[in-house]
């Protein structure tokens, strides 16, 4: 018997466990006699709700994240990905300024209000935007040599007027 034998054998019996995993042995889906979890993935790929996965199985609970942003005391809580709920208090405003005249109080509240207009008509204009461009990549991908629909040089000449009335 040889020494790397007699090595091999003394450090076998030393060790409690041995891991395969260091050997070269892998795990192939769809190969061997694997076995993978059976609620790892949902297998309704067009199911809604959350009765198959597994963590779930195992206890885990989604987040209210509305209570845990009102149990984080003293530190605001803004998330970028939603849109502003609360809108500035235009009479609030007015009733806060120096001057009882109604004629002013009434144009500033309509420039004020112009703001909200503008921001709501640019978020028309972005889905416009989207619509545009996934209809003119449908062209191009019937006829290359589609000519264009949408105007793009002029409407960003006019964006680009239109940035420079608010710098």
């Amino acid at each position: 018997m040889s020494t790397k034998t007699k090595i091999k054998e003394l450090v076998q019996k030393r060790l409690k466990e041995i891991s395969a995993t260091g050997t070269g042995a892998s795990f192939t889906a769809g190969t061997g006699a694997n076995y993978a979890t059976p609620y790892a993935f949902n297998p309704n790929k067009k199911a809604k709700g959350a009765k198959n996965i597994y963590y779930y199985k195992l206890g885990f609970k989604p987040v209210n994240q509305k209570a845990l942003n009102k149990a984080a005391k003293g530190i605001e809580i803004k998330h970028l990905w939603e849109e502003e709920e609360s809108r500035f208090d235009i009479e609030g405003f007015l009733s806060s300024l120096q001057t009882d005249d109604p004629e002013i109080k009434k144009y500033i509240a309509g420039r004020l209000g112009d703001f909200d207009l503008l921001s709501g008509k640019l978020k028309e204009l972005i889905t416009l935007l989207q619509t545009a461009k996934k209809e003119t990549i449908n062209s191009y991908r019937e006829n290359p040599q589609f000519k264009a629909v949408y105007g793009t040089d002029l409407a960003i000449s006019l964006l680009d007027d239109i940035i420079k009335l608010f710098k």
